[in-house]
Parts: structure tokens; sequence; C-alpha cells
């Protein structure tokens, strides 16, 4: 059984569950939306809720004032469930998904990348960390990013609702932000790859093609701007 808050629900929670339920201890796993801290303690794993952060214990809650949990390797953003559950078990949906094994470097490589262009965001956005200084004013307002679209999908303040409609609608939160991970998983796991495998081998290659080290051959076209780019700086200053 898997814990979370009901009412309005949130990205962070959407999508803890459902990496949970990509995991083989949790596939099949039922789901308890409250806040009754008797009802949280008979579930197997709880996110989001319970003030509670102890990975041993399987609580993974954020809104403790003391809570500080960032996912390292360079990135400073607060966790929400979200990146707390992918911190823990992203490297093992990761695998279950593609079908590598656990040591092949490039779960660790596609851990980090997701982390990177998905997950952080969500931790962004439900913990209100700006992703620039507040003194500059953005030009135009986006409300649909995926946090937004999970946001919409609660009920209006007018709307007459109960617990199980809202569950269900939870439920659709959580398959909607779910299979958007997945979607970008299977991307980088099955294009960007690749692509970052053609534009290394260039890279290491490139004193072949001309003594300075400054030209690049690429022997089939790959989409190698996207962090290709960021790797030549790093290959060039060596």
């Amino acid at each position: 059984m898997i814990g979370t808050h009901n009412g309005t629900f949130h990205c962070d929670e959407a999508l803890a569950v459902f990496l949970l339920r990509q995991t083989a201890t949790y596939r099949d796993a039922d789901l308890t939306r409250t806040r009754d801290p008797k009802l949280l303690d008979t579930c197997d794993i709880v996110v989001d809720v319970g003030a509670v952060y102890d990975a041993e214990k399987l609580r993974f809650d954020h809104h403790q004032r003391e809570f500080d949990g960032v996912f390292g390797h360079g990135y400073t953003t607060k966790l929400s469930s979200a990146g707390l559950i992918y911190k823990h078990y992203g490297r093992e949906i990761i695998s279950n998904h593609l079908g590598l094994s656990p040591e092949d470097p490039k779960v660790e490589t596609l851990w980090l990348k997701l982390y990177k262009e998905y997950i952080e965001a969500i931790d962004g956005v439900d913990n209100g960390v700006q992703q620039y200084p507040p003194e500059i004013q953005a030009k135009y307002r986006s409300r649909t990013d995926v946090s937004a679209r999970v946001g919409w999908l609660n009920a209006a303040w007018n709307e007459s609702v109960d617990s199980k409609s809202v569950d269900a609608r939870f439920e659709k939160a959580s398959k909607l932000v779910g299979e958007e991970f997945l979607s970008r998983l299977e991307y980088y796991g099955n294009a960007w790859l690749p692509a970052r495998e053609l534009v290394l081998n260039g890279l290491n290659g490139r004193s072949a093609v001309n003594p300075s080290g400054h030209i690049i051959l690429f022997e089939q076209f790959c989409p190698w701007k996207a962090g290709a780019l960021e790797m030549a700086r790093q290959a060039l200053t060596m």
C-alpha cells in the first residue's frame, strides 16, 4: 500500500506514486490518500505527507521545516516527493523499463539526464524555487508546464466532489505526468543516447580527421547540438 495526502493534489506526489508503481515492489500497490497518521502507519511506503524523511522507514516527505535535501551531483534545487522517490528508485525504474542491467553505465547517465530535463523542474515548482532572480520581470506567463497541467485536474473551488471522485482525478493526474516521464525516458534511452555515442565517437576520433583536433567528422546524421556542444567544449579543453 502506498500512502499520500488527500485533498488538493500536486504534480510531485502524482509522479512519485507513478514512479513507485514502476518498481517491482510496488507495481501492483493500492493507494491510500489521507492525512490520518494512524492510516498512514498502515501503509508500506508514504510520500509527500507525514513530516518525515527516512528512506529506511520508507517515509518520503519534504514539508518539514528542517528538510533541505537535494539531488546532489551539482544540483541544488530542494527536492519534492517526486525528486525524493526518483533519487532512491530512479535507477531501478530506468533499468527495468529499458531492459538494461543495473550496472550498465547507461543507467547512471540516463538517471542524471532525466533529473536535469524533467524531475528538477517539478521539484522547483512544488517548492516555489524561481528559475531566475525575482527582479527580472517575465515577458509572458507560462501555465502549460506539466505541473500546471496536473493542477488543472483538481476540482474547481465551487465544484461538488467527494473523496472517491477526487481520488479518480488523482489517478488521472498520476497517469498524465507518469506517461510523460516514460516518454522522455524512452526518447533519451533510444534516441538521445545513440546520438550521444555518435558524437563521442566523433570527438574521440577528431585528431585522425585533422591534426588540430578542431574538426569533427560524423559518420551519419544525428541531432548533435543538444548536449553535444557541451561535450565538445569539454573535450577540446582537455
